[in-house]
């Protein structure tokens, strides 16, 4: 199965490369993540992302 992947400037199906050639970004996943109403993990990203703000913030 192949996933679908894109950069900032175009989409590919190709796993082997890593990095576009034109943008010079790293091709990342073209579908949103999964969502749930009952998601048990909320209050650990949340917490991830407070900490990561306090470090750009240093």
């Amino acid at each position: 199965m192949r996933l679908l992947r894109k950069c900032d400037c175009t989409y590919t199906i190709n796993q082997s490369i890593k990095m576009c050639e034109k943008c010079k970004t790293y091709f990342r996943s073209a579908y949103p993540p999964k969502f749930s109403l009952h998601d048990k993990y909320a209050t650990y990203r949340r917490k991830m992302k407070e900490i990561a703000r306090e470090g750009e913030e240093l």
